[in-house]
């Protein structure tokens, strides 16, 4: 190994792509440091105190699954497993308000032989579930080139409205007929389908941020990284193809022969920072809205909803909240307007009568890029034209839909890059844990 110092890395973005790729560095001993333009960590994955509601909220409602094993291999590199707790079995209940009927899709605990029972067993499977037609759409999402998620399936059967389409807005935040059958695939073949062992829920009780945020932080303070919140950047300077400057609105930080930059920002924001990178275009709002009720639960839980415009619910304590997916034609609606119309579906499947004690309305309008088919084309890959330039984010070539777990493994990706292209020049020997 050459005897050169490596210089540092510079991850520009603190959400989770961002933190996924730093903490994987430092904890390899390069010096790291993450410029944010936001005032905190986290992107659409941070935890906050309301005042409104006089509890912490999450930002964006995600649903981790057990078998999301990149998100679930981070929060045990940082240390945040002890804020999470993890279902016993893969049971989703769903709720029709618009007809009142519930049932619940239970996969159990077991490993993928378990499906075979599951598939055999009507109690524990959505309305209008045929084993021969649902292997059928298996097969057909699997075969899947170009073709979108409706394409693939029969949006006139039961099934369709009762598992698929429900399905497609919580994994791809789009309707089945702009949706990327490939992406639906590919969750589907890494949880789902290897039983309900892969496919539990996990939860973060008091708020996602306490076990993928506040630990990499922790971690960056114990190896002395340096994170910078308000940086804005204005542009990465291109020189002899690599980033020879980082520009900022008033200065620019000039980089070293062994410098690398990691490009963890929304597929939005590229363009504006560097040239020459083809990332996806357009994006998918999603709207949250969180209620405050009378009477709380000891334990998390979550409902899918169908039959009326929320798809998602989520109470943790005395906060219910719920999730619209696909969400643009909400989003030039003010919030009392957003928050009265939609309690009625929540107070209807959680069956509970009165006002909201109070509330609090999110809109993400550029929540997802647009993962229909022809979106699979622009989804670059780590490296880039430039030879010191990586891309993390949940909108790069994972194979993966943009999901927690597409963000923090484009972080890992982008990590182990560098530090293979790199891998001639020595790190800098790690600061002492707890040294700044």
């Amino acid at each position: 190994m050459s005897m050169t110092m490596m210089g540092r890395v510079h991850v520009i973005g603190a959400g989770l792509a961002g933190l996924s790729a730093a903490v994987r560095l430092a904890q390899a001993g390069i010096n790291v440091s993450v410029l944010e333009t936001a005032k905190h960590a986290g992107g659409r994955c941070r935890s906050f105190f309301d005042d409104a509601l006089d509890a912490t909220i999450d930002n964006g409602t995600h649903l981790l699954l057990s078998g999301n094993r990149d998100v679930l291999d981070y929060i045990d590199l940082i240390g945040g497993g002890g804020a999470l707790r993890q279902a016993p079995r893969a049971a989703f209940d769903f709720k029709d308000v618009s007809t009142g009927d519930a049932w619940c899709v239970d996969l159990g605990a077991s490993n993928g032989v378990s499906l075979i029972r599951w598939l055999l067993d009507a109690k524990r499977q959505p309305p209008g579930l045929k084993p021969l037609a649902f292997a059928r759409d298996l097969w057909a999402l699997r075969r899947a080139d170009t073709q979108s998620v409706a394409a693939c399936l029969d949006p006139s059967s039961e099934l369709f409205r009762t598992f698929w389409r429900p399905l497609c807005l919580a994994v791809l935040n789009g309707e089945p007929d702009d949706s990327a059958a490939r992406l639906l695939w590919a969750m589907l073949s890494a949880t789902v389908l290897k039983g309900g062992v892969n496919a539990r829920a996990v939860f973060a009780p008091d708020g996602l941020g306490s076990a993928l945020v506040d630990p990499a932080l922790a971690m960056f303070d114990a190896h002395g990284v340096d994170v910078h919140f308000q940086r804005r950047i204005t542009s990465l300077d291109e020189e002899v193809a690599r980033v020879g400057a980082i520009s900022f609105a008033n200065a620019a930080e000039v980089l070293g022969d062994n410098d690398a930059v990691i490009l963890a920002v929304p597929h939005q924001n590229v363009s504006d920072l560097v040239a020459g990178i083809d990332a996806p275009e357009g994006s998918n709002a999603i709207l949250n809205v969180h209620y405050r009720v009378a009477e709380g639960v000891d334990e998390p839980r979550m409902l899918g909803i169908v039959g009326g415009a929320v798809e998602w619910l989520f109470q943790r304590g005395a906060i219910v909240s719920i999730t619209v997916s696909g969400a643009g034609a909400w989003m030039g609606k003010d919030t009392d307007t957003i928050a009265h119309a939609l309690w009625p579906e929540a107070a209807k499947a959680l069956d509970i009568g009165g006002s909201p004690l109070a509330y609090r309305v999110i809109k993400e309008r550029r929540a997802t890029f647009v993962a229909n088919p022809a979106s699979l084309a622009h989804r670059p890959a780590t490296r880039t034209h430039l030879k010191n330039l990586y891309l993390a984010g949940d909108w790069t070539d994972t194979g993966l839909p943009a999901t927690l777990e597409s963000a923090v493994k484009s972080g890992r990706l982008a990590a182990e890059a560098v530090l293979n292209d790199f891998a001639n020049i020595a790190p800098a020997a790690p600061k002492p844990t707890g040294q700044a």
